[in-house]
């Protein structure tokens, strides 16, 4: 059986990769298009992946308010203290939410809040996809920061 605990393991691992692309950078380089249409810089992908994790966990899994601009994401810029400060905000969610979400729902469970994608998910889609959305934007964020750096 997949754990709470499961899930915030590979949660953690993944924002750890997320600290390595963003230590290889410096601010500007970190805030660089890479000239790619629709594609985004290493900032925004690592501040909508935070951001997108903390929508699913919070709001759709644990019910909580919020005030999130999924659009302002995509057009966020930033410093790397600002990036590791979103992965640590995120490090504190997960754990502060932790219990709620292991003794409050059962992973088979439906979310309290919205039906996702317009079909009923359980919490354990939800949580599957807040992961999913880390670890895809990782390896675009791994990606952009290697083009970003061969251009420099």
């Amino acid at each position: 059986m997949i754990t709470v605990s499961d899930f915030e393991l590979f949660c953690n691992r993944t924002l750890d990769g997320m600290g390595r692309v963003i230590a290889k950078l410096d601010d500007d380089q970190l805030n660089t298009e890479t000239g790619l249409p629709g594609a985004n810089t290493v900032f925004q992908l690592v501040f909508h992946a935070t951001q997108a994790c903390t929508y699913w966990v919070d709001h759709i899994v644990c019910g909580s308010r919020t005030d999130r601009d999924r659009d302002a994401e995509f057009r966020s810029s930033g410093t790397a203290e600002e990036a590791h400060a979103a992965i640590t905000e995120l490090r504190k969610l997960l754990t502060a939410r932790s219990d709620m979400v292991a003794t409050a729902t059962e992973l088979a469970n439906t979310p309290r809040t919205v039906t996702p994608l317009g079909r009923p998910w359980t919490v354990g889609a939800a949580l599957i996809h807040a992961y999913e959305e880390l670890a895809q934007h990782l390896g675009h964020a791994e990606i952009t920061a290697d083009l970003v750096r061969a251009k420099s």
